[in-house]
């Protein structure tokens, strides 16, 4: 436990150093960045080993078998999706995944902007009209790898590896085999569709409630983080308030700092653990609110701060009344469509709402009101998700649908499961996991070149000729998902609508001004002045997608860089009567053709098909 606990806590530490240096004169360079990372995982191993007394936490249940079984498939999982979650063949970037094709350069985009130094809190590199409303933890922690000399992509790919070992350890902490399997193999009945093809396949790929590790864990890399460093939470809690294990409880600044910190790497994640608090201290044990309040208490100020980072407290159509959840977007009759989604999980969670709900003498009595602090709880979030969305785009509600899934198994193992005969038991976890199972089985055996999303020498030549603009230069481009420019991390006066819109960025004003000036309309140049715009990108996404524009500003810009992969003007130049750069120089560059075209095409919203594959923002 303390080789996860050091782990986790140095990822913290060294996210928040990160942050401190960027507000300092000292900035985030290659040698800060290395110190930010020395002294993140320095400090608490200092703290882990002095302390005198013993750290432990051991697994709730032991079943060798099984859970030897089960590292085998989670670790395979691991290696598969993330050796090969962003790989070059040829000149191809390609990603494994068809969830990761707006993911992954989105991420790529955040973790080359912060390591270029900009001014804290950052700007928006997808949006040039606000700060970087996002939870950048990883990313930046990404970030200052890349500054100590390991590449983005290695970077991503050792980072996913490395969490995916921790969430691992974490899961097997928090509820043994049981709790690895709910994470591997949630679903309904969409994989049972098998028995009638025999076709391996992610058969939930096309439902709502998609495969955990397929369809989040992959795509959301807070969740790296944030679901190990959540377990660890709730299993401290569950020992320490519960089973009144003092000899199993975190240090105190350990349960702070991965408390207050959450929302840096995983803003759900922290509300769902706030919540639990809030009910907890409403309504559990009187003893517990002291402990309760402290950490309440030490977390306010942090947690406030970091919650106010990434939000801005001004998300816009992030909350919404929204009964039926995808239901709606379907079209299928509310009672198949949560039936087809969760099968066997939403008859078991109200026969154990029932179970719980009856009076009962002792020895049962103790353990019903346990466990209904936490099923309670984690069914009042799921009923919640169910009506409310809670982002702008309701899938998004799958990131609390997790936490109140995984939560609920948790007490439908201690309730049912462990007591039950393993033969019912083996049954019961047919009907509930054989989906899961074959969708993540499919996986392995689809998708084997996977996607590709851009060209290697273009990139390359791109990220040269572009060097040396300071980081907080805004540029005017074709809005999308992996335009080069934006994925070596410069900022673009839009980004892809898809990421704009999920959220909650009032993009559509701005969209219409940037067409504009794009197509060389009339006044285009006081039109790049209010973007906010200092230079005019001009490539393949731009001849395509603009294919009529009058270019007027190659004749009155100065041309910054250029190469096969295009060019650069100057916008600022259009003020002055000179033809000499506003930036006082210029790049010429040239490179390998940029290779297989991508064809893409402009999303009306997230959910707005591009051609195939489609990336999910």
């Amino acid at each position: 436990m303390k080789s996860l606990l050091v782990a986790l806590s140095g990822i913290a530490c060294s996210v928040l150093i990160g942050v401190l240096l960027g507000y300092s004169v000292f900035e985030l360079t290659p040698l800060t960045c290395g110190i930010a990372l020395g002294l993140g995982f320095l400090l608490p191993l200092v703290l882990v080993v002095t302390k005198r007394r013993q750290i432990r936490l051991e697994p709730s249940n032991h079943y060798w078998i099984m859970g030897a079984l089960l590292i085998v498939i989670f670790l395979a999982f691991a290696v598969r999706q993330f050796g090969w979650v962003i790989f070059v063949r040829g000149d191809q970037i390609r990603v494994l995944s068809p969830n990761n094709l707006g993911d992954i350069c989105l991420h790529l985009t955040h973790i080359n902007y912060l390591a270029s130094n900009p001014t804290y809190w950052p700007e928006n590199p997808i949006f040039a009209f606000d700060k970087l409303r996002y939870p950048i933890g990883l990313n930046l922690f990404n970030a200052e790898l890349k500054s100590i000399g390991i590449e983005p992509r290695l970077g991503i790919i050792l980072v996913a590896l490395a969490g995916s070992l921790l969430t691992l350890r974490a899961l097997f902490l928090f509820n043994g085999s049981f709790a690895v399997a709910s994470f591997l193999f949630n679903g309904g009945l969409a994989g049972f569709v098998f028995f009638k093809t025999f076709v391996w396949q992610d058969y939930q790929a096309d439902v709502a409630w998609k495969s955990i590790p397929l369809a989040l864990f992959v795509t959301q890399r807070g969740l790296l983080y944030a679901v190990p460093a959540g377990l660890l939470l709730l299993r401290h809690w569950y020992t320490t308030l519960f089973e009144r294990r003092r000899d199993q409880q975190l240090p105190f600044w350990a349960e702070l700092l991965l408390y207050s910190t959450m929302p840096l790497f995983h803003l759900h994640t922290f509300l769902f653990l706030s919540f639990l608090l809030l009910c907890w201290f409403l309504f559990g044990d009187p003893n517990w609110r002291g402990s309760l309040l402290r950490l309440v208490a030490a977390s306010l100020v942090p947690a406030t701060l970091c919650v106010y980072a990434v939000t801005g407290f001004s998300k816009t159509d992030a909350l919404a009344w929204y009964p039926g959840w995808m239901a709606r977007e379907t079209g299928a009759s509310a009672w198949w469509f949560w039936l087809l989604n969760f099968g066997l999980f939403l008859p078991a969670c109200l026969a154990l709402s029932i179970y719980l709900l009856i009076p009962s003498k002792e020895p049962t009595r103790n353990l019903k009101q346990v466990l209904s602090l936490w099923f309670f709880p984690s069914a009042a979030a799921f009923v919640a998700c169910a009506f409310v969305k809670f982002a702008p785009w309701a899938w998004d509600n799958t990131k609390l649908f997790f936490w109140a899934y995984l939560l609920s198994m948790f007490t439908l193992w201690k309730a049912f499961l462990s007591r039950w005969h393993p033969a019912f038991r083996a049954v019961v976890c047919f009907g509930l996991f054989f989906s899961g199972f074959i969708s993540l089985a499919g996986s392995f055996v689809t998708n084997q070149k996977g996607f590709q999303i851009g060209s290697l020498s273009e990139w390359q030549t791109v990220d040269e000729a572009m060097h040396s603009f300071p980081a907080d230069t805004v540029f005017a481009a074709y809005p999308t998902y992996n335009h080069p420019a934006l994925v070596n991390g410069h900022r673009l006066v839009l980004g892809f609508p898809g990421h704009l819109w999920s959220h909650g960025l009032d993009y559509r004003g701005i969209e219409t001004q940037l067409n504009s000036l794009m197509q060389s309309a009339a006044g285009w140049e006081q039109t790049a002045a209010e973007l906010g715009a200092d230079c005019l990108f001009w490539g393949r996404f731009e001849e395509a997608h603009y294919p009529n524009s009058k270019k007027e500003w190659e004749s009155k810009c100065p041309v910054l860089a250029e190469g096969d992969w295009g060019r650069i003007y100057d916008l600022k130049a259009v003020e002055k009567t000179s033809k000499v750069s506003s930036f006082g120089f210029r790049v010429s560059s040239s490179g390998a053709e940029p290779g297989v075209e991508l064809e893409i095409s402009q999303p009306e919203s997230r959910n707005s098909k591009v051609e195939t594959p489609n990336p999910k923002p």
